[in-house]
């Protein structure tokens, strides 16, 4: 097993086991499943909805060089300029030469997978530049530390008290605030720093080709402030955000608001096409900052996943979060041992093939093949198939643990043997299977025991059958 999957073993047995943190999952896996239920009743046809979102996104991929083309040919007539990275590393060096050309110590990050993809804030942080978090649950992680927990709720795994008293800390508050009082706390430390941050970060929930514009949803509102005051405006997005056109929006974006929400419409869109204007909410001319709005287009292996022919159709992801919260296996270990950007079914078909299965082969097993999560996806991603698809690779490419190999080609041996089978009795095989198993499968199960007879010598004795 690669070190990646040590680690991510140990952790997982740490935290299965946390009987509080079980609790809390299982409370947020039964709302989710009423939140599901409600939203199908929103249509006629849940299913053809869905369809038709997979539709326009597998449109949008068999002709991407186009459309991403479009996109910038678009977006730079519109007064924006458009950079291509392809790898993490190139794309944080882009976002800081833009911050230190313009003298930026100040900046406003949003809430984006894409960010947390290339571990942005800790960078901007290290090259002393302030970062602050305008989603709240953001904000909660950055205090704490923490990497979110999850693409649509990034504090999820933390209770009121927790929260609470990670406030009284920081910002020696009482520690028996309402949520109320604790999100009103928040909006204090926030508003000073929205007034006078001099870039903001966000990331993009679609790029339109047609238009040459940015689409980004929300629910507190904080992205429209930010992009309101501050002069220049970095977006970070994946090349997989392109989309056709601007009508394919009626179909995306209440499918995400949906399956993440259970809501109709999410509380607040933004449709950017050009830099903002010259004068800011005070009507004070800012002509020595003058706006500017860049995209930063990340590749990172998406290029390598769009040519595999079955798992390209992840990509179609719009990081609405409604797999994670019907996974078992990430309701049971949770968020964080995932080490990645985008934890739940979603990560686990997307790493293997980014990173290679040399380092992330351990995300092929995390997966029950319940289904469920293929159910929920607004956009009818088969993404227990594509799970499949990379263990098949993960086997292919001999990167399966050596004891799983070494115990499955006993057991094919000897399946394939009804010589075999029967060579040994039951007591002897029941010592067997314990000697395999026992330490990896069987810590915390019971282990099947052999009847005395097998079913052909059963068989053969009813019968009277002889040898």
């Amino acid at each position: 097993m690669n070190d990646n999957g040590v680690v991510f073993n140990q952790h997982a047995k740490d935290i299965a086991f946390d009987e509080k943190h079980h609790q809390r999952m299982n409370a947020r896996y039964d709302l989710y499943r009423q939140i599901i239920k409600k939203s199908a009743e929103q249509y006629s046809d849940f299913e053809l909805e869905k369809l038709r979102a997979y539709n326009i996104r597998s449109k949008t991929f068999k002709n991407l060089d186009k459309f991403l083309v479009d996109f910038e040919t678009k977006f730079e007539s519109n007064g924006g300029k458009v950079l291509w990275a392809r790898f993490p590393d190139e794309a944080k060096q882009m976002i800081y030469n833009i911050l230190s050309k313009e003298n930026v110590k100040n900046v406003i990050k949003t809430k984006s997978v894409t960010a947390e993809e290339v571990v942005l804030t800790s960078f901007l942080q290290m090259k002393k530049i302030k970062v602050i978090e305008s989603n709240i649950g953001d904000f909660i992680c950055g205090l704490a530390n923490e990497r979110p927990y999850n693409t649509y709720s990034p504090a999820i795994h933390k209770s009121q008290k927790e929260i609470a008293s990670l406030y009284s800390e920081k910002f020696q508050i009482k520690e028996n605030c309402t949520p109320k009082q604790l999100t009103n706390c928040t909006r204090k430390f926030q508003n000073s720093d929205f007034m006078t941050a001099d870039a903001v970060i966000t990331g993009a929930n679609f790029l339109l080709a047609d238009t040459g514009s940015i689409v980004l949803t929300e629910e507190e509102g904080n992205i429209l402030k930010a992009t309101s005051f501050a002069p220049i405006h970095i977006v970070l997005a994946g090349i997989d955000k392109i989309v056709a056109s601007i009508d394919d929006l009626n179909v995306l974006l209440p499918l995400s608001s949906l399956c993440s929400l259970g809501q109709n419409m999410a509380t607040y869109y933004s449709i950017i096409s050009k830099p903002n204007n010259k004068y800011n909410s005070a009507g004070k001319s800012i002509e020595d900052k003058t706006p500017k709005l860049y995209v930063i287009l990340l590749n990172n292996g998406r290029s390598d996943v769009l040519e595999k022919e079955q798992q390209r159709s992840i990509l179609s992801c719009v990081q609405c979060g409604a797999c994670s919260s019907v996974c078992p296996i990430y309701n049971t270990v949770g968020g964080h041992i995932y080490e990645n950007a985008a934890p739940g079914p979603y990560g686990s078909v997307l790493m293997p093939i980014i990173k290679g299965m040399e380092e992330s082969a351990h995300f092929c097993s995390l997966c029950t093949l319940c289904g469920q999560c293929s159910d929920v996806c607004p956009v009818n991603i088969p993404i227990r198939d594509l799970i499949l698809e990379n263990r098949k690779d993960m086997i292919k490419s001999d990167k399966s643990l050596l004891s799983e190999r070494f115990l499955f080609n006993l057991l094919m041996k000897k399946m394939k043997s009804r010589k075999n089978l029967d060579k040994h009795k039951s007591s002897f095989k029941n010592f067997e299977l314990k000697q395999y198993v026992k330490k990896s499968w069987g810590i915390r199960r019971e282990i099947p025991i052999f009847a005395e007879q097998s079913f052909s010598q059963f068989w053969k004795e009813i019968n009277n059958i002889d040898n």
